[in-house]
């Protein structure tokens, strides 16, 4: 009797993450936010090691709904959001957060061709990747190291794929005001090509006291992420910022329709960085961050405008926050 035939084994890959645009010094970035009238330093300085984990630890606060929404969305409908992206489709995810969101849409997509992770922050993204290619072993996984604000070329590897799709989560778009927001949905139709798909996840217009709560959460969560940035910069350009002469504020603008998020100093003080004071005012504010929400009829017109038309959208059942499926227009 013929003895029956084993499956091959699984051959295990190891993630490659190439650094092709290193971002700018962390000190040019420090001293260029925080020289201008309105001082600011970019929220993604704070996603160091201790940053990612902090945020981590925000999604599971009561109060931050989204990333929990946009996970509950991704599970729900995974086999429709495959259905639609199709097979043997390249992934570049932008700036990715959640292993365990992707983790579940590369599951449940039909014969994926690879996935790329993009971000700044090197750790992070080996990380995301070493996490990725240990759950999905035969999957070809890299990364890149870039301010994905920039056009983004994907790597020779991925040519060969019948598709690019791009998957921008946790509705990260809000960071970024409408001008730069069509900017980079731009960026993002010429990257994946006059055949490419956009998966994105946005947050929708609401009550201001919801909003105000997901980014003034009980445990203080969200107000250690935003000081992680001046920790950052103590540890790494010999900083002198006293963290607890700093609060954080998140608040409503009616206006702009959307969350501004800064740090307000609470004293008059000169800390230093590199041995440079940094004059602050009592109660002058540190922009960080802005967390922008939306209609479902004003992201399609912003869509719109960078080339791309929504073709799908689910909304989980509070109707807070969707994830919606993008195609190019001809």
């Amino acid at each position: 009797m013929k003895a029956a035939a084993h499956p091959a084994p699984i051959v295990a890959r190891r993630a490659h993450v190439a650094i092709v645009q290193p971002w700018r010094p962390l000190i040019a970035l420090a001293f260029e936010g925080l020289s201008e009238e309105q001082k600011e330093l970019e929220s993604v300085l704070g996603y160091d090691a201790t940053g990612v984990a902090l945020f981590e630890r925000l999604c599971e606060q009561p109060e931050y709904y989204l990333g929990r929404a946009e996970t509950l969305l991704v599970e729900r409908h995974a086999g429709q959001i495959s259905d639609w992206i199709g097979s043997q489709a390249a992934i570049l995810e932008y700036g990715p957060r959640s292993t365990r969101r992707t983790s579940y849409l590369l599951g449940a997509l039909h014969d994926p061709f690879a996935y790329l992770a993009i971000d700044v922050c090197e750790q992070q993204l080996e990380r995301t990747c070493a996490n990725l290619q240990r759950r999905y072993r035969a999957l070809p996984i890299e990364g890149l190291c870039q301010d994905f604000s920039q056009c983004v070329t994907p790597p020779a590897s991925l040519h060969r794929a019948r598709r690019h799709v791009a998957y921008l989560g946790g509705s990260m778009l809000g960071s970024f005001g409408p001008l730069e927001a069509v900017e980079l949905l731009s960026s993002i139709r010429e990257t994946t090509g006059p055949d490419g798909g956009l998966l994105i996840g946005i947050d929708l217009l609401k009550q201001p006291a919801i909003l105000e709560r997901a980014y003034n959460d009980a445990a203080g969560v969200a107000a250690a992420l935003n000081r992680n940035i001046l920790a950052r910069l103590n540890s790494e350009l010999e900083g002198t910022f006293d963290l607890d002469a700093f609060q954080h504020r998140a608040v409503w603008n009616e206006a702009g329709q959307r969350i501004e998020i800064s740090l307000v100093s609470l004293r008059a003080q000169m800390p230093c960085i590199a041995g440079i004071g940094v004059p602050l005012a009592a109660s002058e504010a540190i922009r960080t961050n802005y967390a922008q929400k939306f209609t479902p009829e004003g992201f399609a017109e912003l869509a719109h405008a960078a080339g791309w038309a929504v073709r799908h959208a689910w909304t989980e059942p509070q109707n807070q926050y969707s994830l919606l499926y993008l195609e190019g227009i001809e």
